[in-house]
């Protein structure tokens, strides 16, 4: 097959960043490896043969040569493109050189509901579920209602709002902006085509967790000030997704 495409998806947690990359993994061309720069070694998702590299040696090539790791990481002999999850706070230098470098396709991967991605964010951390795979039965503890805390979630949402303005300013070479709803709702083929492999049909790899409606996800006495605090800036729609 030659050489690769190179690809990286950038994000945040809690985007729905599992089900585009599980399910690129699953296409016959493609290698795409989680979160190669996740803070927990077992969290690392890295598709590299045990054979080749053992984990212990490539934590030690990740924390002291970064450029030797993702040469590793990116160097899949047989695939037409090999990519990886990440996003700034995991490792803010190493991500701005990946927006900077040209030779690599970006997907900047936004979840543009911010009010889903704060509750799931919370959700996932209070439950300890943080994907489902794809036929598996979803867990009853995710039935969880949570408490709102308004300047709580301003602060995230201003967060969210630098972050992905960062990536998109710092972002060269050939961009692609999507959101989870487009992947939701048209599915991988302008993946596919981004990252120049053959456009299949593909199934989804993960469950959709929670329902759509967002508000849902809180205690029915907290819906009135989210819906005032949605109201103020501008986003009442966040209440569905």
């Amino acid at each position: 097959m030659g050489i690769p495409n190179k690809f990286a998806v950038i994000s945040d947690a809690r985007s729905g960043t599992s089900l585009l990359t599980a399910t690129l993994n699953s296409h016959p061309e493609v290698v795409c490896h989680g979160e190669i720069f996740h803070k927990s070694p077992k969290d690392f998702h890295i598709k590299v043969p045990k054979e080749e590299v053992n984990p212990e040696d490539l934590l030690s090539l990740r924390e002291n040569d970064t450029e030797k790791f993702v040469e590793l990481v990116y160097n899949r002999p047989g695939a037409k493109s090999v990519g990886f999850k990440m996003w700034r706070s995991q490792n803010s230098e190493y991500c701005d050189k990946v927006l900077a470098d040209e030779s690599v396709l970006k997907i900047i991967y936004e979840r543009s509901n911010v009010l889903a991605k704060f509750s799931s964010s919370i959700l996932a951390k209070e439950t300890g579920v943080w994907n489902v795979n794809s036929g598996a039965a979803r867990p009853k503890v995710l039935d969880k209602k949570l408490s709102f805390n308004p300047q709580q979630f301003l602060t995230y949402v201003n967060r969210h709002e630098n972050l992905f303005k960062l990536y998109r300013n710092k972002a060269k070479g050939k961009v692609l902006d999507l959101s989870y709803l487009d992947v939701v709702g048209r599915g991988f083929s302008e993946v596919l085509e981004f990252i120049e492999v053959s456009n299949i049909d593909l199934k989804p790899q993960k469950e959709k967790l929670h329902s759509s409606s967002i508000i849902d996800r809180f205690e029915d006495s907290d819906h009135n000030i989210i819906i005032q605090t949605l109201n103020d800036i501008n986003h009442p729609e966040w209440i569905q997704e």
